[in-house]
């Protein structure tokens, strides 16, 4: 036991369904929950978050060219996702979820690049459905720089992707998350010169500075 605890990192789990238990591991990593290879990201913040850098926010798989210098703190006390009012604002358009939830089963998947990997969350991640209503579950959250612009990661994400906390070595390792009864998705990789180049000509969104 107190050979584990010098590895100094501690892994979060969080149940989708009663068929499971939520767990936090310390000092070991439980490949039973990963669905996917682990890669690890620097922590790259100053908030004293686990805050990683994003390279791009991506519709079905594509990137938008809409963050450059974005970073996401990865926080499991908090039970929703947060962003940027202006990006949050962009991608409400983009993401065009019906208020009385007709479009719901064609919305696409809402992804972050990070390290060259898409985490993706699916429309029931970053949508609140309450009978036949339906938003945009993101919330508005400014922090001006240099400690912002800042997303938190909270529950939704989570229950997506299996996270490893390590503080030895300043780092965050993600995992698609292996859930009882569910398909997990594939962990999608991008090349980041060709398809930021592709966003520049082709984006729907706003442009860049």
């Amino acid at each position: 036991q107190t050979s584990a605890l010098k590895n100094g990192l501690f892994s979060v789990f969080l149940s989708g369904s009663d068929a499971e238990k939520s767990e936090i591991t310390f000092g070991a990593v439980k490949h039973e929950h990963m669905a996917s290879e682990l890669f690890w990201v620097d922590v790259t913040g100053r908030t004293g978050y686990w805050e990683v850098q994003i390279d791009d926010i991506a519709i079905d798989g594509k990137p938008q060219g809409l963050c450059t210098d974005c970073r996401v703190a990865v926080d499991t006390g908090t039970s929703q996702l947060a962003g940027p009012s202006k990006i949050v604002g962009q991608l409400r358009d983009a993401l065009n979820v019906a208020e009385d939830c007709s479009n719901f089963e064609k919305l696409p998947k809402l992804g972050f690049v990070v390290a060259g990997r898409v985490l993706t969350l699916a429309p029931a991640d970053y949508t609140d459905k309450l009978g036949n209503t339906c938003e945009v579950s993101l919330m508005d959250l400014d922090i001006p720089p240099p400690n912002g612009p800042l997303f938190v990661f909270g529950i939704p994400f989570l229950q997506r992707y299996y996270t490893v906390y390590d503080h030895v070595n300043s780092r965050v390792g993600f995992a698609v998350a292996k859930h009882v009864g569910e398909e997990p998705e594939m962990l999608l990789t991008v090349n980041s010169t060709v398809d930021r180049a592709d966003a520049a000509k082709a984006s729907f969104l706003a442009t860049r500075r």
